[in-house]
């Protein structure tokens, strides 16, 4: 909630249940693997699976909300319809839900500063996944212990769209679908050092 955590992909999105966790109310007997859908929406009142899917709940307390499922259940990329505030109704795939996209080739050529058109892999760029639209937003931030995406479709909020880190190559990336080409966008880039935040234009945008 803090907009803190290095790692966001290891708890949002879809993940096994360890153990022998359960759905809420399910039995043991006959229970299939479990996994668990788990999403952060600061500014939602409810969050449901699109076209009148289940609803997910609320953690109490937090703007966190999850939902317990059979394996296949669930599409392979799920939709999410959510209700905000000022009560206008969003429908959108769940960033959260896509492995990451950038080859391991291209980060290894630019570790080795032998990239000659990483231009067309930093920044932010229309991209498709299985079928799906969006934009895919990759930056380089070494000394970052968080960056997330801000625009215009976030209100600019850090908590929205924190990004994936691509290990030792310093690299952060995040698949958002449904943005096209025109939004406005900055990446917001917290300190590990310092703890300062920090609202950086994109150097390829």
């Amino acid at each position: 909630m803090e907009a803190r955590h290095h790692d966001p992909f290891s708890i949002l999105g879809r993940h096994p249940v360890a153990g022998d966790g359960l759905r809420p109310n399910a039995s043991k007997s006959g229970q299939k693997q479990q996994i668990r859908v788990r999403v952060y929406l600061p500014y939602a009142e409810t969050v449901q699976f699109a076209d009148k899917g289940p609803a997910l709940s609320r953690i109490p307390g937090s703007d966190f909300f999850e939902y317990y499922a059979e394996q296949e259940e669930l599409p392979a990329h799920y939709k999410l319809s959510w209700l905000d505030k000022d009560g206008q109704t969003h429908v959108a795939h769940d960033p959260y839900d896509f492995p990451p996209q950038l080859p391991a080739f291209d980060l290894h050529l630019f570790g080795e500063g032998k990239h000659w058109h990483i231009y067309q892999k930093l920044g932010g760029h229309l991209h498709q996944v299985d079928g799906i639209d969006g934009v895919l937003f990759a930056v380089w931030a070494p000394n970052a212990g968080r960056v997330s995406v801000v625009g215009t479709f976030n209100r600019w909020d850090g908590r929205s769209h924190p990004m994936r880190s691509l290990g030792g190559s310093g690299v952060w990336e995040l698949f958002i679908p449904g943005l096209d080409v025109g939004c406005l966008y900055k990446f917001e880039i917290l300190n590990r050092n310092t703890q300062e935040i920090l609202l950086k234009t994109d150097p390829y945008g």
